[in-house]
């Protein structure tokens, strides 16, 4: 933790209200403000104040860090907010904002979204009690935009432990917000290897499981994704345009997370089991997120970027680090060639009808 917390600068701080908070509410902060402030207000309400907020922001240029700290402080609520030295992007800015914790649970929280209601931290706080022990644990969430929710967890309860669990489940870390970790064993796993993937939860929370870590699930609606506000929008892959010129490969940081899940799952499987996992991690990666990409980068850039996109995300990637025999390699081919056939060559008009179907099925565990 030491290390970490020499990469950021306290900015303010709350005196401590209790010598440790069940949860510590870790939020990644870059410029987007006035998402936060009703993020913090959500948390700020809530009827379980066994809590504390760990902000880490990195080195946000709208100015308003003020306003934010303000407001912390007239809410009268444990917190710690503090600016990265250095630009350390999402991974290392996560990192910084639960080296920042003090609480039993880390509760990852995206700064654009909030909790669902006053009610959320207490029935969370129930779950893990009754589901005890728990070192993982996900909830699901609701579009504010739309009002749609989505399951990424089917049920309440203890969903699994060991590499298998972090197999089936790692997709469901991919959403940040929503995503819990008992704060030793996720510090137990630190580390900057997987910087620039966009995915730190991801290797923590799979790293967790198939050491032992038990899985609980939360069923009830527990976050609200994609605050709201009035002539304001968050910068996105929908918001930008992309100029593409040519057909070279491009490479997302989704073309990491097959060696990434493999990875965390390594030490804990033999190298036999090893290969048979990234062929499995690699399959589901194809049929539930890179045929939804290819359909919505589609629809919100151009024919020619989710080819480009299609083409830098290929078994290569998939297979980096891990010899496959012929037969896994070709197993992988084959769905590979098969969604990007669907993905590229199916009209974008049934995509748009059928997107919030799509939508589901990408997270489907």
């Amino acid at each position: 933790m030491t290390a970490a917390l020499s990469d950021v600068t306290i900015l303010a701080q709350s005196p401590p209200k209790t010598e440790r908070p069940f949860f510590s509410i870790c939020i990644p902060q870059y410029n987007r403000t006035s998402f936060l402030l009703e993020a913090c207000k959500s948390i700020a309400e809530q009827s379980f104040r066994s809590f504390e907020i760990c902000i880490s922001d990195d080195r946000s240029t709208d100015g308003r860090e003020p306003e934010l700290i303000n407001y912390l402080e007239s809410a009268r609520v444990d917190f710690t907010y503090a600016r990265q030295n250095t630009n350390r992007r999402y991974d290392g800015n996560l990192r910084g904002s639960i080296a920042l914790a003090r609480g039993e649970y880390l509760f990852l929280l995206g700064n654009d979204d909030r909790l669902e209601s006053p009610e959320t931290l207490g029935h969370i706080h129930a779950e893990l009690q009754q589901n005890a022990p728990v070192h993982v644990a996900i909830a699901n969430y609701r579009e504010l935009g739309t009002g749609r929710t989505f399951l990424r967890i089917p049920h309440s309860g203890i969903l699994g432990e060991g590499p298998d669990a972090a197999v089936l489940n790692f997709r469901n870390f991919s959403f940040v917000s929503g995503v819990i970790f008992q704060t030793e064993a996720a510090r137990r796993w630190t580390t900057t290897r997987w910087d620039g993937s966009e995915m730190y939860q991801m290797f923590i929370g799979c790293r967790i499981l198939a050491a032992g870590g038990r899985l609980a699930g939360l069923h009830e609606i527990c976050i609200g994704k994609d605050i709201q506000i009035p002539a304001e929008t968050v910068d996105s892959y929908a918001t930008r345009k992309i100029s593409k010129q040519n057909f070279a490969p491009v490479s997302l940081p989704m073309a990491q997370i097959a060696p990434l899940v493999t990875d965390a799952v390594a030490p804990f499987v033999t190298p036999a089991r090893r290969e048979a996992i990234n062929i499995d991690i690699g399959i589901q990666l194809l049929v539930f997120t890179y045929a939804f990409w290819l359909f919505e980068l589609r629809r919100v850039q151009s024919w020619k970027y989710a080819a480009s996109v299609y083409c830098g995300l290929g078994p290569k990637h998939i297979l980096a680090g891990i010899s496959p025999s012929a037969l896994g390699r070709a197993r992988l081919t084959s769905v590979w060639l098969a969604v990007g056939l669907a993905g590229l060559l199916t009209p974008v008009v049934f995509f748009d009808l059928l997107r919030p179907w799509f939508y589901r099925l990408a997270k489907r565990t």
